[in-house]
């Protein structure tokens, strides 16, 4: 389940960075176009994180939709937000997985949801300012409900009440997020794997998405925040240097290998994570040297990954992933 991050926007700048996707045509309404991410990004997050679930040690079920609220907007902003999404009752669908839980169950989007097992979600005060802790308790409240993996949802569809029943699908632990800033952003904090609307438009098609979906998701999996912090890393300017630097590699590669694996196992083609990092390669900068491998290692641990997966796959198996999890060793590139 995905809960956007404190939604600060610039509508024109969104647009600009959405319109370089063929999703979102030009002109296309700014509004409109964030759903368009959105539903990009949960539809390939619960894709993989569903479809690997075997692999992951923590676990939540997911319904496959994203859902926002007017507390994550700016007040000048609220009004065209609610106008465009119907917000008025409560939190609200702003997208869903194809053929997900929630939407097999019957869930649209703009419906509001206004309670979970017959407990109410929490409401900001319509004036407070924008921030994410409302929704951080929205989605908690959700995420309980959903525990046991079904949620009787009351809703109000255009106003008129109804009752759903959802059951979703048991997945790996991580929401889906989508930040609007231009820049080429993905990120996993153990908890969220976030991707700006930059990062979207980057993609030529769903199979770089989820490359890099699934990078991040594995960040999560093997739980590198974690091990760094176990690990006592300097994540200052100086941890580029030295043990911590060689720390911050080392996860990067984890997370290279096992996301081949994570897209191979979701019907994704894994080769597209070697074509994604070529493109994005041309154009670093090496601004994150230190923290991340050369390309040339990364595209080699990705490549022979992949013959191992290949390899496999004709004798009619299924490659086994590479799940470190113990203490990181700080063992040299």
């Amino acid at each position: 389940m995905r809960a956007g991050l404190r939604m600060k926007l610039t509508l024109c700048a969104l647009a600009l960075s959405i319109g370089q996707t063929a999703a979102a045509p030009a002109g296309a309404n700014p509004l409109e176009a964030l759903r368009t991410l959105d539903t990009r990004l949960i539809a390939v997050g619960t894709r993989l994180a569903t479809a690997n679930v075997s692999l992951c040690d923590q676990r939540q079920h997911q319904p496959g939709m994203s859902i926002h609220d007017l507390s994550q907007y700016e007040r000048g902003e609220r009004p065209a937000v609610a106008a465009a999404f119907g917000l008025a009752d409560g939190p609200g669908v702003l997208a869903l997985a194809p053929s997900g839980s929630a939407e097999r169950a019957g869930l649209l989007p703009d419906d509001n949801i206004i309670a979970a097992d017959g407990t109410a979600l929490p409401r900001a005060p319509a004036d407070s300012d924008a921030g994410y802790a409302p929704m951080e308790r929205i989605v908690t409240a959700l995420e309980a409900a959903f525990a046991d993996g079904v949620a009787t949802l009351d809703i109000r569809r255009r106003g008129q009440p109804m009752t759903i029943r959802v059951a979703a699908e048991p997945g790996c632990a991580s929401r889906f997020a989508l930040s609007p800033s231009e820049r080429l952003i993905a990120r996993a904090d153990g908890r969220y794997v976030l991707l700006s609307a930059g990062m979207i438009a980057f993609m030529r098609d769903d199979d770089e998405l989820a490359a890099s979906v699934a990078h991040e998701l594995a960040h999560n999996i093997l739980r590198h925040r974690a091990r760094l912090n176990e690990a006592g890393v300097d994540r200052g300017f100086l941890g580029r240097l030295g043990r911590s630097g060689r720390l911050f590699r080392q996860t990067e590669l984890e997370a290279d290998r096992l996301a081949v694996h994570l897209m191979a196992r979701a019907g994704y083609d894994p080769e597209a994570a070697v074509r994604l990092a070529i493109r994005q390669s041309r154009g670093d900068a090496r601004l994150f040297a230190g923290t991340h491998p050369d390309w040339p290692a990364r595209l080699a641990a990705m490549r022979e990954e992949i013959a191992a997966i290949l390899a496999a796959r004709a004798r009619g198996e299924t490659a086994e992933a590479p799940l470190p999890r113990g203490s990181l060793t700080g063992t040299r590139d």
